[in-house]
């Protein structure tokens, strides 16, 4: 499990990077195979991390719990390669579904690399 500090945790968090706040704040988003990631600039200390995984994903609430383990390790196991202040939300679509853990780490580490966060 990541750290408190390195978790975005709340609804208004995650609202930032939805609609034309996020365009002001000078949002990016990158795009891969079967998630994208959207990385905000931040005056904190350390980098932030969300997931969100939707119901148009599956149904099936384990299959979401899932993917969001999977990506988590992820994420925790290259957390002490992230620089940069920034916070980053990271979302799955459908066609995450049925992917391997080493499939899933290739797509999030080369988003990462592309956002210049990892």
């Amino acid at each position: 499990m990541l750290k408190k500090e390195n978790r975005i945790r709340t609804q208004k968090e995650f609202d930032q990077f939805f609609g034309r706040n996020f365009k002001m704040a000078k949002g990016i988003n990158f795009s891969g195979a079967f998630m994208f990631v959207k990385v905000l600039p931040s005056t904190r200390k350390v980098s932030r991390i969300g997931f969100m995984v939707n119901n148009k994903v599956d149904k099936r609430a384990t299959e979401r719990n899932k993917i969001k383990r999977r990506l988590r390790e992820v994420v925790r196991l290259n957390l002490a390669g992230l620089r940069g202040k920034s916070d980053v939300l990271i979302v799955a679509n459908s066609k995450i579904v049925g992917k391997t853990y080493k499939e899933i780490e290739a797509v999030v580490v080369d988003l990462l690399k592309k956002a210049k966060v990892l």
